[in-house]
């Protein structure tokens, strides 16, 4: 037995890319997830708990996850026009991949648009849907109303952000990146706290940082484009004037696998969240809390998630199909245990970091007595995501759109709604029994993917 398990791992060793080499790739992309994805999530919620207003905090929380749909969305659109746009620039048809920015941007400008308008006229009927209690709904909905502009010029901005990456332009980006994030940061202190003069917005002032996030970032990208003469061979004129339609449904179109599963994963937050709102504002703040400190453990896998789509589009490409295999067992391994180990950390510690956002200590005990229990349950939610980064580097898109999309709507969401009517009286238990739900889907995707994977289908060894 032990010999069998040796000559594995030295088989495991010999194949695909070194492990040493995976984890130099990992570490930028650590760092990048951590400053762009969850340090500003995670420092809004830790300002705004400040303002010691638990209904501020848990308003936060049921809209950031109606904007986090909202937001994966938009991230669709850029991912599809990356690719045409990068075609071209590789064609060296600059005048067309500077067109299809244009497309881009004013496909981008009537989703953006589309949904603000939806959201902001929807905002009572969305709060409403979430069954959060009433006090909620007063702060919450001109919050959400506030927001849902930013979201709408996160649109336009990933719009720019996709044309200079088709161009193969990633330190614009980043620093565009870097300059929203101190733009936000700054304004979120100022704005909710009412510091360096600036008024004391409370909850509302998050929403205003946000905004003046994307505006800066906006004009800043704006400014560049225009006025970098490196770009004029792309534009024979301002790419604000190039409007195909049919080019820019046609962009929209290749989104859409993209958006339904990038959706489908968020809209299972904000069910899990309506799921959770009637047990109350405690258990909404909880919901908050444990969901940012486990999405903080969980940044070792969104990177290497990164990472193995491009190894395993290499290995593919070289046709080593053993080789993208081994790698991906590689990033498995190397997930699990960095995942595990910062989650370890966080529930040995529970009450700390749980207390951080809790100034008055109303729900400090419960959110330490719930986040380690459901904690071990992550394990579904970063194999998922390894697996769906996999089968992304192999084009198999379709794939975890379906694997993605089915799983919440056949399972989670009637599963879930069960167990929320259940004649349950440990609040706790409740909590924890619904939010594990959420994990088991997880699971079931990263079955399904795993299937997939074990098929080779997913190689396309006849390319």
């Amino acid at each position: 037995m032990k010999n069998t398990i040796a000559y594995k791992i030295g088989s495991l060793k010999q194949k695909g890319d070194r492990t040493k080499d995976i984890i130099s790739y990992a570490i930028p992309e650590l760092i990048s997830s951590m400053v762009l994805i969850t340090l500003p999530p995670l420092v809004d919620s830790y300002i705004v708990s400040n303002s010691q207003s638990i209904t501020s905090f848990g308003a936060l929380s049921m809209t950031i996850n109606v904007l986090y749909l909202m937001t994966k969305l938009a991230e669709g659109i850029p991912i599809a026009a990356i690719a045409v746009m990068g075609r071209y620039n590789g064609a060296k048809e600059y005048t067309k991949c500077g067109q299809e920015l244009g497309n881009t941007f004013w496909g981008t400008f009537s989703l953006g648009l589309f949904q603000f308008l939806l959201v902001y006229f929807g905002a009572f009927r969305i709060f409403s849907w979430l069954n959060v209690p009433e006090q909620m709904v007063a702060v919450g909905v001109p919050f959400l109303r506030l927001r849902s502009f930013g979201v709408f010029l996160i649109f336009t901005t990933l719009s720019f952000i996709g044309f200079m990456r088709a161009i193969k332009n990633t330190k614009v980006p980043m620093m565009l990146n870097l300059i929203g994030i101190g733009t936000f940061v700054f304004f979120d202190y100022a704005l909710i706290l009412g510091k360096f003069g600036f008024p004391k917005l409370n909850l509302n002032g998050s929403a205003w940082a946000v905004i003046l996030q994307y505006a800066v970032m906006n004009v800043c990208a704006i400014g560049y484009i225009l006025f970098n003469t490196g770009y004029k061979k792309y534009f024979s004129k301002a790419f604000y004037s190039v409007f195909n339609i049919r080019r820019t449904l046609r962009i929209l179109r290749l989104s859409l696998p993209v958006m339904i599963d990038k959706g489908s994963y968020a809209l299972s937050y904000v069910w899990l969240a309506k799921m959770l709102a009637p047990m109350g504002t405690y258990a909404i703040a909880t919901f908050e809390v444990i969901k940012n400190l486990e999405r903080f453990a969980f940044l070792p896998a969104t990177a290497l998630a990164q990472v193995i789509t491009f190894l395993v589009s290499n290995r593919l490409g070289a046709k080593d199909y053993d080789g993208a295999v081994a790698s991906i067992k590689k990033v498995l391994i190397l997930a699990a245990i960095s995942v595990s180990i910062g989650l370890l950390f966080l529930s040995f510690n529970a009450r700390y970091f749980v207390g951080l956002f809790d100034p008055t200590n109303s729900f400090t005990d419960f959110g330490a007595k719930v986040f380690p229990l459901i904690s071990i349950f992550v394990i579904f939610d970063y194999l998922q995501v390894i697996l769906a980064g996999s089968l992304r580097g192999a084009g198999d898109v379709k794939s975890v759109m379906l694997g993605r999309a089915l799983p919440c709507f056949l399972f989670f969401i009637p599963f879930s709604y069960f167990l929320n009517q259940l004649p349950v009286t440990s609040m706790a238990v409740k909590f924890a029994f619904i939010y594990i739900a959420h994990y088991l889907n997880n699971g079931l995707m990263a079955f399904l993917f795993l299937r997939r994977i074990k098929s080779h289908r997913w190689q396309k060894k006849e390319l």
